[in-house]
């Protein structure tokens, strides 16, 4: 299969999912999604996108971003996801490898499990942990009805997945900034389209 194409409309948002590499729950463990939280943030500001809604489970991450394509030409999805997904593999992996905590040795004993007898195991010999799919989805946001769309699709997420009964219990979904107006998790950018 070829890779995604990606396409960079000016004005238009961006729905972003990213998987875990053999879709490994990862994300179960607080520390993990936290230290994703860092990096999407660190990125959010260094490269000056707007972050609109996302959600982290325990398998994948579901971003909506925007970016100003006057102020940040040359700005790509492809470049925002590159760099989010590359910090936070290292910072993950570090936290994964070091950790002496429960959840963190069973989230690589489930690595190792899910890699099989045929799998590469050269991503443990060399003490870093492959954490994401090499590519992700992408999806442009054409309207404001579409942007309702997305964003009730990665609020709705935890719920049909089972992990919570209403969305605004998920802790790791900005449906609490939106219906609770709870910046806890991380801040959103509200923006008109």
């Amino acid at each position: 299969m070829g890779k995604l194409q990606k396409f960079n409309v000016p004005g238009q948002a961006h729905f972003v999912t990213t998987k875990t590499f053999w879709n490994t729950p990862i994300f179960k463990d607080d520390q993990c999604c936290e230290i994703l939280l860092n990096d999407i943030n660190f990125y959010r500001n260094k490269l000056g996108f707007k972050l609109l809604g996302c959600v982290i489970m325990p398998d994948h991450l579901h971003m909506i971003v925007w970016w100003d394509a006057d102020e940040q030409k040359g700005l790509t999805i492809s470049k925002i996801m590159h760099d989010i997904k590359g910090l936070s593999a290292q910072n993950l992996s570090r936290y994964l490898l070091g950790s002496r905590g429960v959840s963190a040795s069973t989230v690589c004993q489930d690595m190792s499990a899910r890699r099989g007898p045929k799998a590469p195991a050269t991503h443990f010999k060399r003490r870093v942990i492959k954490i994401w799919q090499s590519s992700f989805y992408d999806f442009n946001i054409h309207s404001p009805g579409k942007l309702f769309h997305k964003l009730n699709y990665i609020h709705q997420n935890p719920v049909r997945a089972g992990l919570v009964s209403r969305a605004v219990d998920y802790i790791y979904s900005s449906a609490r900034n939106y219906y609770l107006d709870d910046n806890s998790f991380i801040e959103i950018d509200y923006i008109g389209l």
